[in-house]
């Protein structure tokens, strides 16, 4: 009796066991579907719609952008793909994702902007003789945008033309409003019970910063995949799922299978930009460990008061002076470019050839097809503005054209979208390149966060670029899905062999 007591307790144990490693396998099919805590409860299961099918497949034309992110590292040729990549990734699709994996950007107009507001003032430094984020580089991108054409209707009357509301976005991930996601993120994917519009780019302008008012200063927001999770949560599973809008290498958007693709023109050092490797410095660090200063200044509520600084950052409250500044970097970033002094960067366009190339404002969008004065494309970053009588824009092809009249989803059921599966039944060339880079990224792109941004409660803390540092996201205790799956699937069995042992035992006995 005693014997066969024994015998069931030993197999209660391994039942136990073989239970316990089933459900830890439930739960990694399950949360990279399902967000909880501070960010919602994700309640759909596509991660977009065909927004097309329902509007005549009418599509917003391209548009061909101009932007830039401060960063602090520089980035990597790679000379197969014949293209600059993030010096993070070990694979070429990888790289090239990581550069702008939920990131926000600026218009090159406003690049300038944090660095001068929160980057400089030793007064403010964390870190002696660094400047915040380690603030290295201002990168130019050239962007390629199609919106999803349910975003088109869903963002028909935002200020910016063409662009949804502008997402904050920190550590891979929508920053959180209060303890929850913006609505403006849930409908990247449809969470929560949200219209699901796809990965719309968003865009504003952020005019009232009295330390340094950069004209044309909008800032930008790209969704990448799995974008309701920090990086360093993101599983595989929920990257595919939840796929952003980048195109896969040398693919083109069409707001269906993907919203945005990008080739970064080059960069340009800050610290050559400012003057201070003119002075004889390797870096400004080496600068301020000299006693040198960058830029002292109090700050009073309604701008800096400045104690002391290079030339190069006088006047900082001064519109005027701010854009001869911007003036400055550009000119000089060209000029290095066509110099022949570096190799595989090109120059900046100039904004009347982008606007010659682009399609008219109202082409894409109904604000301005029904504007009174018309729209026009402005900066490099060709935004479009509601033109006033007093800009005489012309209008001359208004009265010719017709937008059409297009329709939001009329459920929320959300069904699979046609950017992930194609008519046969198959994953899309996007989706493939989501689920192929995914760990590559998960694993390479772990970096610590620049934080680029505005530290108040208006602002995010990366919105013009990463700071990106090399760190693991393998911590202490912490077992990726890929060890999650593989130590239960050994658990269970480890527990059928000495189930079996138990029972043949028993026999014997």
């Amino acid at each position: 009796m005693w014997r066969l007591f024994g015998l069931h307790c030993v197999l209660n144990a391994l039942i136990t066991d073989v239970t316990s490693a089933v459900m830890d396998l439930e739960q990694v099919d399950d949360s990279s579907g399902n967000v909880s805590g501070s960010i919602g409860t994700t309640t759909d299961t596509s991660s977009s719609t065909p927004s097309s099918d329902s509007n005549d497949d009418w599509h917003m034309k391209p548009v061909v952008s101009i932007q830039a992110r401060v960063q602090g590292d520089a980035p990597v040729w790679n000379k197969k793909a014949q293209m600059w990549v993030s010096k993070f990734g070990d694979t070429t699709e990888a790289a090239y994702m990581n550069n702008l994996d939920s990131v926000n950007t600026a218009s090159v107009e406003g690049a300038l902007m944090f660095v001068q507001a929160e980057g400089i003032n030793v007064k403010e430094q964390s870190v002696k003789c660094e400047r915040k984020n380690k603030m290295q580089y201002i990168v130019f991108y050239e962007l390629t945008i199609v919106q999803p054409t349910y975003g088109i209707k869903y963002y028909e009357s935002h200020t910016t033309p063409e662009y949804g509301e502008f997402v904050a976005m920190d550590g891979g991930k929508c920053t959180d409003e209060g303890s929850d996601l913006s609505k403006n993120c849930k409908v990247y994917y449809g969470l929560d019970g949200e219209l699901n519009i796809g990965p719309m780019v968003g865009s504003n302008l952020q005019a009232s910063e009295p330390r340094a008012p950069y004209p044309g200063n909008y800032w930008f927001s790209y969704p990448g995949s799995c974008a309701q999770k920090l990086r360093a949560e993101k599983t595989t599973k929920c990257r595919a799922k939840y796929s952003g809008g980048l195109c896969a290498i040398g693919d083109q958007p069409d707001g269906e299978k993907c919203t945005f693709s990008y080739k970064i023109l080059g960069y340009l050092n800050i610290d050559d930009l400012v003057g201070i490797t003119k002075m004889g410095y390797r870096s400004y660090t080496e600068f301020c460990e000299d006693g040198g200063i960058e830029f002292k200044a109090t700050n009073n509520g309604s701008g800096f008061e400045v104690e002391e600084s290079i030339d190069f950052w006088k006047n900082p409250c001064d519109e005027e002076a701010n854009a001869a500044r911007t003036a400055k970097m550009v000119k000089m970033y060209n000029k290095m470019v066509n110099g022949g002094t570096v190799d595989n960067m090109l120059p900046l366009p100039s904004i009347d050839s982008l606007t010659s190339a682009n399609p008219k404002c109202e082409e894409n969008s109904a604000q301005c097809a029904n504007a009174p004065n018309g729209c026009t494309r402005i900066l490099y970053s060709q935004v479009c503005s509601v033109c006033s009588p007093s800009d005489n824009c012309d209008i001359s092809s208004q009265t010719s054209f017709s937008f059409p009249d297009l329709k939001l989803p009329t459920d929320k059921s959300k069904k699979k979208s046609s950017r992930d599966v194609k008519g046969d039944g198959t994953m899309s060339k996007n989706m493939n390149f989501e689920r192929a880079t995914a760990l590559s990224r998960d694993n390479n792109h772990n970096e610590s966060e620049s934080m680029a941004g505005i530290h108040s409660a208006r602002y995010s803390d990366n919105y013009i670029g990463e700071f990106s540092e090399s760190h693991t996201d393998n911590k202490p205790g912490y077992r990726t899905e890929t060890e999650l799956r593989s130590s239960s699937a050994s658990i269970i069995k480890n527990s059928i062999v000495g189930a079996f042992i138990v029972l043949v035992a028993s026999c014997l006995l």
